[in-house]
């Protein structure tokens, strides 16, 4: 059983404890504001207590949710310049239209819709390390087609009459697949999607591992392999480090 729940956190944890997947609605939400804000405080203390059995996304055919999925764990003050800098980067937003499900200070917002790559401000290295993130994070990983191929706002469908939504289900040509596909940015997460698709600690142990507020290393641990994710957060820069068969120990950059 694989249910799409949008609804305060506890009903997904009550669903997790009797042993179902869930998606993983918060984490797009977190993943942003670390990037944005440039603090991974909030995103490792919920790393450190989620529940793993989840399947994880950064976006998808509607956006990414804030309320009701993340009520009671985001800032308002925080959330709404979140917001604000989405909407200066071409997004728009999903309401939820019911004033008694409003925060008390009127905030409203259902999900952001718009490409992350574009909410990211088109940062490929920043866009990159949201990625790995996502895919060192206990779950199975799924990826967006536009986000695949780190598509932009589509600003023009909005323009000719599409509504909201559309803005991150772009209609690709099959030109504009080869085209995209050879961008560096797309070649960097094909790299990125085949480590974590190959490398066999990725079913072993998970550890959030100590740092300062401005970067984040995560870990995964079976029996010899091991596999390390080193981000800075100052430049946005994505390292992984991983133990080879023969006990070699690579670093290589995303």
């Amino acid at each position: 059983l694989l249910p799409e729940v949008h609804a305060h956190y506890s009903i997904q944890n009550k669903l997790a404890k009797k042993g179902h997947w869930i998606y993983d609605f918060i984490l797009p939400y977190r993943i942003l504001e670390t990037l944005l804000y440039r603090d991974s405080t909030d995103l490792l203390n919920y790393l450190k207590e989620r529940p793993h059995k989840q399947f994880t996304m950064l976006d998808c055919h509607d956006g990414v949710p804030i309320k009701p999925d993340l009520d009671d764990l985001y800032d308002g003050a925080r959330a709404r310049k979140l917001v604000d800098t989405c909407l200066e980067r071409g997004s728009n937003l999903s309401l939820i239209y019911a004033p008694e499900y409003h925060d008390p200070d009127g905030f409203d917002v259902h999900q952001i819709r718009g490409t992350y790559y574009s909410m990211l401000d088109k940062d490929d290295d920043a866009y990159i390390a949201a990625r790995a993130i996502q895919f060192f994070a206990p779950g199975v990983p799924q990826v967006y087609y536009v986000g695949l191929l780190a598509g932009e706002n589509d600003l023009a469908i909005l323009d000719h009459g599409g509504e909201g939504r559309d803005i991150n289900r772009h209609n690709y040509s099959l030109n504009e697949i080869k085209r995209d596909v050879e961008r560096e940015v797309v070649q960097r997460l094909l790299r990125l999607i085949e480590f974590r698709n190959e490398y066999t600690a990725f079913d072993g142990e998970f550890a959030v591992l100590e740092s300062d507020a401005a970067a984040i290393y995560l870990q995964w641990k079976k029996n010899e392999k091991k596999c390390t994710l080193k981000i800075d957060l100052g430049n946005y820069s994505t390292i992984i480090e991983y133990t080879t068969p023969q006990g070699d120990t690579i670093q290589f950059s995303v």
